[in-house]
């Protein structure tokens, strides 16, 4: 049997990967009972659907036609990254404003496709709308500008 490189295939991979490990780090963690919860319960519970769903993926991808791997575009990988790198270096001295505002402009321009006024609109309604969530909503302390 011949085993293509399909989107599918890899991508069930990466979630047994991803499962398998969270289920072996978080052994560690006393799991309790269900009526009874300890603090690796939930971790293994959600770990556990995760390599449930990376086999189903793996499974079909033997059965099914999935997409072919393309070349992995390094311009999106990039931006997408330093966006959300640059969001969590600059959140706590310049506010959540200026770096959310940052990481939307930073994660669009991973798209040929940018256009200024656009972006401009949604990184003031996604701010403005997150902001006003965790202020007022959740009642939760958010330093919003740098001073």
């Amino acid at each position: 049997m011949r085993i293509r490189l399909s989107t599918d295939f890899l991508t069930g991979l990466l979630f047994l990967a991803l499962g398998g490990f969270a289920i072996i780090y978080g052994s560690r963690y006393p799991i309790g009972t269900a009526s009874r919860m300890g603090p690796g319960y939930f971790p293994l519970l959600v770990s556990s659907g995760l390599v449930l769903l990376g086999s189903v993926l793996v499974v079909r991808s033997f059965f099914l036609g999935g997409d072919e791997v393309e070349a992995i575009n390094p311009r999106p990988l990039f931006f997408v990254l330093i966006g959300t790198l640059a969001f969590g270096l600059l959140i706590e001295h310049s506010g959540f404003v200026l770096a959310g505002i940052f990481v939307v402009f930073a994660s669009r321009l991973a798209d040929r496709d940018f256009r200024l006024l656009e972006v401009s609109v949604l990184a003031a309604g996604l701010v403005a709308f997150i902001a006003g969530l965790f202020r007022f909503g959740l009642g939760l302390s958010l330093k919003l500008l740098p001073f």
